[in-house]
């Protein structure tokens, strides 16, 4: 069963929401875009654009072009601002103060949309130049990255509204009445009555938020369910019905959420015990809404939502008083509270099996009861079990899986083997104040599991006497 069929049975391809939501007022300090082994961290100030990994190479630098785990600027040219990020699996894109995208990392599925699904010979970005008609490729306010069963890709919103699509595109995903194709530059997306879009995420389907607060999806391989507009034509972009306007949205491969103006949160898709509809867990889920439906009596939180984001197996909100609330599938401490499996006795150690429903937290919990200024959650798209925060002060904060040193905390795993093996020995299951940038070296940390059993493969590849920092090399500008 290859990788990719796992994520879809999984449904970890979360839908990548990066940059702004279009109701925040508060610019944060930092945008953060979240991919499976790489993320990346803009500063709104300078418009300078950091990766964080355990590979540098993830990071769109060079391999010896400063210290994994730590904050390094991505090799785009220095006279440059960026605006927006996002990551996926294995490839990133980033947008520029001109609008114009710059992409690094895997290209099997076209997914650089420069033209090939050649590799390129190279991590270092590059720019995408022209879309498919041979048009500057340019305006761009908003990217976005999926990973699903058959496909993979990315998705661009424009200063006009106009949606760009390009990469590996079926299950529908191309919106214009096909099952899709290879598309190696960027194409449109047709979408009804010229509607602006203004935020678009993209996972099992694209959803789409309007200017003038619809939502449209389309995409879904056939499963209606996924897209909540009642039709069973997942090949074009169609209205999901609402009670109100929406001001934002947001959701994971197999579920969705579109978010009122009035902060009430309507949801829809296969699983409903991941958006806290019923109390029945994962093995009694119920049944699937046929039209979105209002969560409020489900969640019962104490004051409306201002925003929603989903990493790719939890859902967090923050409310109109600035409080972080979350819920979901715990299994690699990816909600936040504190609490996940004990992997010193799961089998195997430390591996959480990508299974459903194993630590379902089935209503909203408070997280970080100390804090009430919030301003943005940052989720991923496939294969992301952690997330990032930010407050109005602009202190960050970050929780979840850590297999590929993604955290901004500093801690690498002892070595590539040991952390395929292991991957949630680093995982922080609690929301943690980070400050990535403060960092001037990195902690290598083998798994609890090697501590007991040294001696043999992988294990005897890191001595525990070697778990030490070497000095980093300076992040850069700030």
């Amino acid at each position: 069963m290859n990788r990719l069929f796992l994520l879809l049975l999984s449904f970890v391809s979360c839908m990548a929401v990066h940059g702004p939501a279009p109701e925040e007022v508060i610019k944060p300090k930092y945008i953060v875009g979240l991919g499976e082994y790489q993320c990346f961290i803009i500063n709104t100030a300078t418009g300078k654009l950091f990766g964080i990994s355990s590979n540098l190479l993830a990071c769109g630098s060079r391999f010896d072009d400063g210290t994994p785990g730590l904050p390094v600027r991505v090799a785009v040219p220095d006279s440059l601002s960026f605006t927006d990020v996002a990551s996926g699996l294995h490839n990133s894109l980033a947008v520029d103060n001109h609008g114009e995208v710059w992409t690094w990392g895997s290209n099997g599925s076209g997914e650089s949309g420069t033209g090939t699904n050649r590799d390129l010979g190279t991590h270092i970005p590059v720019k995408i130049p022209m879309d498919s008609l041979g048009r500057k490729f340019d305006k761009v306010v908003q990217v976005a990255v999926w990973a699903s069963g058959k496909g993979n890709g990315n998705v661009a919103i424009k200063s006009d509204g106009t949606v760009w699509i390009w990469g590996l595109t079926t299950e529908g995903f191309r919106g214009n009445g096909q099952y899709g194709q290879l598309n190696t530059r960027p194409v449109q997306v047709d979408i009804p009555q010229n509607k602006k879009i203004v935020k678009v995420v993209a996972g099992a389907i694209v959803l789409a938020l309007a200017s003038d607060g619809t939502v449209w999806s389309w995409g879904g391989d056939n499963r209606k369910e996924l897209m909540g507009s009642n039709t069973s034509d997942f090949t074009h972009p169609h209205l999901v019905p609402l009670p109100q306007k929406a001001k934002d949205i947001a959701g994971a491969g197999f579920f969705s959420y579109a978010l009122g103006v009035n902060g009430k949160l309507y949801g829809w898709g296969y699983y409903t015990a991941y958006m806290c509809i019923g109390d029945g867990g994962w093995k009694r889920s119920a049944p699937c809404p046929v039209v979105p439906k209002d969560l409020t009596e489900d969640l019962k939180l104490p004051k409306p939502i201002a925003s929603v984001t989903c990493n790719s197996t939890c859902t967090h909100v923050i409310l109109t008083d600035g409080t972080l609330w979350g819920w979901g599938d715990n299994t690699s401490g990816s909600v936040g509270n504190g609490q996940e499996p004990d992997y010193a006795k799961h089998i195997p150690p430390y591996a959480w099996d990508w299974g459903p429903g194993q630590m379902l937290v089935e209503k909203p919990v408070r997280l970080a009861p100390g804090v009430h200024d919030f301003v943005k959650v940052f989720g991923g798209a496939a294969g992301v079990f952690y997330s990032y925060a930010i407050t109005s002060t602009g202190q960050l904060y970050s929780w979840g899986r850590n297999k590929g040193a993604v955290l901004g905390n500093g801690i690498v795993g002892a070595t590539p083997d040991i952390m395929a093996i292991y991957p949630n020995s680093w995982d922080v299951t609690k929301v943690t104040p980070i400050d990535p940038f403060s960092l001037d070296k990195n902690q290598r940390v083998t798994s609890p599991y090697c501590l007991l059993y040294p001696d043999g493969h992988p294990c005897n590849q890191f001595a525990v006497e070697r778990q030490s920092s070497k000095p980093a090399s300076s992040p850069g500008s700030r």
